[in-house]
């Protein structure tokens, strides 16, 4: 039996965790999960997670808010454009569940700095960032502390299909050029598996210095991975 002292007013949960007995509502709220990059991708991420009882959450994003952002990213809105993500996210996730523990990581992921987070102290991590040598370093300290990790491949430059993400090792993905890049590092370093999501819908080339980005597709990748691992977590 879940202690009702020991965590939150669960009512808010009661439609999802009807369909769940009481040992895979207390995986859930025991579970800790650490997201890198709260934009397009990572800011759905965690508010579905939050929303889903995940009860211990870690956001890592050096960036603002861009008022290009509010178009996709749930974080951003009008009110806030030049604030802290991180600050602004926390602010969010615990309208939603005010007894959620929450650590800020403002920080740009690097080697230099990468002590600051303590992977031991998350059960699962989640990679939705852009930048290619961070996302490698997160791949290399997550499997370093045989940590669940899955990454978000490409979500952007794409708008004129219906989105069609899925879950696969990152060994077996195809079309995406990100996925490549990654797939060429895992080989290198002899990972032999890593967990992604990602589509094989192909791209689309425009004339700007920039990622397009419509907001269906980065959501839409967010609920995949937040599927797969609150699905991973209780079926463990």
């Amino acid at each position: 039996m879940i202690s009702k002292n020991m965590f939150y007013n669960t009512e808010f949960l009661t439609r999802y965790f009807t369909m769940l007995d009481t040992a895979k509502q207390e995986k859930i709220m025991t579970s800790s999960v650490l997201i890198f990059g709260v934009g397009g991708v990572g800011s759905a991420v965690a508010e579905f997670l939050v929303r889903s009882g995940i009860h211990h959450i870690g956001i890592v994003d050096f960036d603002t808010i861009d008022i290009t952002n509010i178009n996709r990213q749930l974080v951003a809105n009008s009110k806030n454009v030049g604030k802290l993500k991180v600050d602004e996210m926390a602010k969010k996730l615990l309208k939603i569940n005010p007894n959620l523990k929450i650590n800020k990581y403002p920080i740009k992921f690097c080697t230099e700095n990468s002590k600051q987070i303590e992977f031991s102290s998350y059960d699962y991590i989640i990679d939705c960032v852009d930048d290619i040598k961070a996302k490698q370093l997160i791949i290399k300290l997550s499997k370093e502390h045989n940590k669940y990790l899955i990454c978000a491949m490409g979500a952007g430059n794409r708008y004129n299909e219906i989105p069609q993400f899925e879950i696969s090792d990152i060994h077996k993905t195809s079309y995406d050029p990100l996925a490549k890049i990654i797939r060429k590092y895992c080989v290198k370093e002899g990972i032999k598996k890593l967990e992604v999501c990602y589509t094989k819908q192909k791209a689309v080339k425009f004339d700007c210095n920039f990622i397009a980005s419509v907001v269906y597709y980065p959501v839409n990748m967010a609920t995949v991975i937040c599927a797969r691992v609150l699905n991973k977590i209780i079926e463990e």
